[in-house]
């Protein structure tokens, strides 16, 4: 029984003498050179790295190539630590020990042996919001009005990315989707490399107006409004033709005996008579798109000429009531 467990310890120590020969063996070992990325441990918050700005560094190890192999193909960072006051330049050695690699690797070489990291101050800033448009509306729709809140976007960055910047774009507002005034929540784009937003949104409200229809009111009879102690007077033309513009819908709807032309008269006319300027009662939401003849001519029915045209009348847009 003794000579049994004696010869099994035999046969183990046999294969393991034997398994440390064929990993160690030169056949076995493998040397390669790739990349691994540079990790910067404590950053300073006031502060961005502006270079380099590929931060990689290539390793030579050595060692078994069951452990080589997956190494490379998912290599560990080299990390370097930032002193807590420093400056706009600091200078990190590159060490093979800092890589994080198993015992029985050796880490050959690393080049470069040495990184410059050049820094520089974080700044704040705002600036105008710019909303970019895409596409076009239907023909009978217009674009009144794009609202943005807040018209500024606060931005943190390097201070010479931004004197760079003019301003912040979101994303854009595509027209032909739009049917109606409605409220949009946009995002802010990346403003640089190195900068951030504060702001990350904003909200937009696009104004939607139908586009306005003109409808023609021919031979509407203009009334004369007067004060009580005015008298005998009479105007020339007593009719006139009143162009309406609105919404399609209303003024679709507007009756001919809603349009009221009409004209205030406060003071006796001249002998020679006076041209007053038409105003119209129009039903809501219409205005004047025109009158033909803008104005008339007020004169006392005792006067012995009458003029029958208004001279030099020029027809004149005017706004309702």
């Amino acid at each position: 029984m003794v000579k049994d467990n004696l010869l099994l310890k035999l046969v183990s120590l046999l294969a393991a003498i034997l398994l440390a020969y064929s990993v160690n063996s030169d056949r076995n070992m493998s040397v390669m050179s790739f990349n691994v990325p540079i990790e910067i441990k404590n950053p300073p918050e006031d502060k961005v790295i502006m270079k380099p700005t590929r931060r990689l560094a290539q390793v030579t190890v050595r060692g078994p190539s069951f452990l080589v192999g997956p190494l490379v193909s998912s290599p560990p960072p080299l990390r370097i630590v930032v002193p807590d006051d420093v400056g706009e330049r600091f200078e990190a050695s590159l060490k093979g020990g800092d890589l994080s690699v198993p015992s029985m690797i050796e880490v050959v070489g690393v080049e470069p042996a040495a990184m410059e990291l050049v820094f520089e101050p974080v700044e704040r800033k705002d600036f105008k919001v710019e909303v970019p448009r895409v596409g076009q509306l239907p023909k009978e729709l217009t674009l009144s009005k794009v609202d943005v809140e807040p018209k500024v976007a606060t931005v943190k960055g390097p201070r010479s990315e931004l004197k760079q910047l003019r301003f912040i774009e979101s994303d854009p507002i595509d027209l032909s989707d739009i049917s109606k005034t409605e409220t949009l929540t946009l995002n802010l784009r990346s403003p640089g490399n190195q900068s951030s937003l504060i702001t990350k949104s904003v909200s937009v409200r696009v104004a939607i107006n139908e586009v306005p229809r003109q409808r023609s009111f021919e031979k509407r009879p203009v009334e004369l409004r007067t004060s009580p102690n005015i008298t005998d007077i009479s105007i020339v033309p007593t009719e006139v033709t009143v162009i309406v513009e609105g919404p399609p819908a209303v003024v679709a709807e507007v009756d001919p005996g809603s349009v009221l032309p009409y004209v205030r008269v406060k003071d006796p006319p001249p002998s020679e008579g006076r041209a007053t300027p038409i105003d119209v009662d129009l039903p809501e939401g219409c205005t004047v798109a025109k009158i033909e003849p803008s104005s008339v001519i007020v004169f006392k029915d005792s006067a012995r000429r009458v003029p029958t045209k208004v001279k030099g009348d020029k027809s004149s847009k005017k706004g309702s009531r």
